[in-house]
């Protein structure tokens, strides 16, 4: 006789990011860096939704033009529209789990969670555990401001100590002053004090691909 964990629920996350396409980009590669939940057939399953309520808007695109990305009032790409993008995401978790006790769930499930919360910002969890080994369902429901969020690292520009989190190398780099990719400036504009950072930094990756190749 084959023992069973069942997991469901909803977890509402922050996600950081610039544009629709970057959150939803790091939101998927963290989430396929954490641990799982496991079963012996099958393990917990995500389903990813971004929220349709559009929290920020901005004139211009992360390049700074106004180009036709933007989208009007009636939902068509215009020049005169807005930038608009969300930064909510729904997180739907489930799985039938064999062979597992409650405790080997659970113990997997704070771990995936605590993890998560690491690294993305976690509002809201509402995840129940049912359990043939257990009679009640275990309910986790915590709402803002619960120890999950307080666990999320903040980026480098937003702590005391300049640390980068873990997952600050998942967005690209941008001019301080403009917040236009700073490899576009390169390419693009004429810059000295940026064209001189990126010379700097090609000879600075010969030098240490020389080295490793024992040159």
């Amino acid at each position: 006789m084959s023992y069973w964990t069942h997991i469901l629920g909803v977890i509402q996350v922050d996600v950081i990011g610039r544009t629709q396409h970057e959150k939803t980009y790091i939101l998927n590669t963290v989430l396929d860096h954490l641990p799982i939940v496991s079963g012996s057939e099958d393990n917990m399953h995500v389903i990813v939704n971004v929220s349709d309520f559009m929290n920020i808007s901005c004139s211009h695109d992360e390049f700074g033009m106004r180009t036709d990305n933007l989208i009007d009032w009636y939902g068509d790409k215009s020049r005169e529209g807005w930038f608009n993008y969300s930064d909510t995401y729904y997180l739907t978790v489930y799985g039938s789990l064999r062979d597992r006790f409650f405790k080997d769930t659970f113990r997997e499930f704070q771990k995936w969670l605590s993890r998560l919360a690491k690294r993305i910002d976690v509002e809201i969890v509402d995840v129940t555990i049912t359990s043939d080994d257990r009679e009640q369902p275990y309910h986790f429901y915590y709402d803002y401001d619960s120890p999950y969020e307080r666990m999320f690292e903040e980026p480098s520009w937003a702590n005391e100590d300049g640390e980068p989190a873990w997952y600050e190398y998942l967005m690209w780099e941008r001019d301080s002053s403009s917040d236009i990719p700073l490899k576009h400036i390169y390419k693009y504009y004429d810059d000295d004090d940026v064209d001189a950072e990126i010379e700097r930094r090609r000879k600075w990756t010969e030098m240490m691909r020389s080295k490793a190749d024992g040159d």
